[in-house]
């Protein structure tokens, strides 16, 4: 990833004292592709949500500020409800994961399926009431990892990893995702070249998808663009997606359609809400929890003692706050992108 080179002086400001408190506290920063950049360039982890989940899973830090949109934050909170996660716009939905409910469930099992029960199986997309009431929840893992015989699968709100068309799998008719909905193939023949590959989110049209030559999810497409010794592609996705391309791999190159793919709630997130989800409130709460788990390792006449100096676990919350940093050129972390889950 590249420096932040045209920030304000106040946004420089900010920038630094967010990576400052992350690395005091024990913040990793989880983006997603389709984050702005600025949020992605100060970002620890930048990648889809399957690899974000991913690094949910493994890591040991404190707590993770998240990047990304509702249907993600609920996923890792399932994940690792040991894990304290920082959400730093709550308002950021995904329109797309609320197009199948708890009605859309209970619609699929009242109809007949010539006495074969069916499966209704959760993307990574859908909202928590649906996972609550599916056979499978997908997070880290894909429908093609999973065998159902002949049972009919239902995937809510359809199929967003992998390529749909060959899945056997039957999709929520009126969940459809009206930013990768507007790229029409005519759109994309407008711009591709024959030298150039064609890589395709799997929320498109089909007729977009029968002519491309891969077709996945924003991760599925960063690791084959990766991969692929060919240096020219046009990608129809996200717009946010190329643009972290283009910084993973200055030596290739990467076309979008004339039809901008702009998802204006994955561009919520800001600099100053980062600043803001790192609140004194919310690190205070860090603070203390280290504080008692430090005395819970103590033996119970070491724990009397201490607690007797503290006067009272209350007074564990009035600790000094970090200082204010100086306007200085921005530190930013070693950023680790995307790559193949092992």
């Amino acid at each position: 990833m590249t420096e932040v080179t045209v920030l304000s002086e106040k946004k420089r400001a900010q920038a630094n004292r967010v990576l400052s408190l992350c690395e005091s506290h024990g913040v990793e920063i989880l983006a997603h592709f389709y984050q702005r950049s600025e949020v992605k360039n100060l970002a620890h982890f930048v990648g889809g949500s399957r690899y974000l989940y991913d690094r949910v899973l493994k890591t040991k830090a404190r707590a993770v500020l998240v990047c990304g949109v509702r249907f993600m934050i609920e996923a890792m909170e399932r994940l690792r409800p040991d894990l304290e996660i920082l959400v730093p716009r709550a308002d950021a939905q995904c329109p797309f994961s609320q197009m199948a409910n708890a009605s859309s469930v209970e619609s699929i099992r009242r109809e007949a399926h010539s006495g074969l029960r069916p499966v209704v199986v959760a993307d990574i997309k859908a909202s928590a009431e649906v996972r609550e009431l599916a056979d499978l929840s997908l997070v880290t893992d894909t429908l093609s990892d999973h065998d159902f015989g002949l049972r009919p699968v239902y995937v809510l709100p359809a199929l967003s990893a992998g390529d749909p068309d060959k899945t056997n799998h039957i999709d929520w008719p009126s969940a459809q995702c009206q930013v990768h909905r507007q790229v029409t193939a005519e759109d994309a023949l407008a711009v591709k070249r024959p030298h150039m590959k064609l890589a395709v989110n799997s929320l498109c049209q089909p007729q977009l998808r029968a002519m491309a030559d891969f077709v996945g999810d924003s991760q599925a497409i960063f690791d084959w663009c990766a991969k692929c010794p060919d240096s020219q592609f046009l990608i129809i996705c996200e717009t946010g997606l190329v643009e972290s391309l283009r910084q993973a791999f200055p030596m290739k190159e990467f076309f979008e359609s004339e039809v901008e793919v702009f998802c204006p709630n994955m561009k919520l997130v800001n600099i100053k809400d980062l600043l803001a989800c790192l609140t004194q409130e919310r690190l205070d709460r860090l603070r203390s929890q280290d504080r008692l788990d430090s005395l819970d390792r103590l033996d119970s006449r070491d724990r009397l003692d201490r607690l007797g100096r503290l006067g009272s676990l209350d007074g564990l919350k009035s600790l000094d706050p970090v200082p204010d940093d100086p306007i200085q050129p921005i530190q930013r972390p070693n950023a680790e992108v995307g790559h193949d889950l092992p």
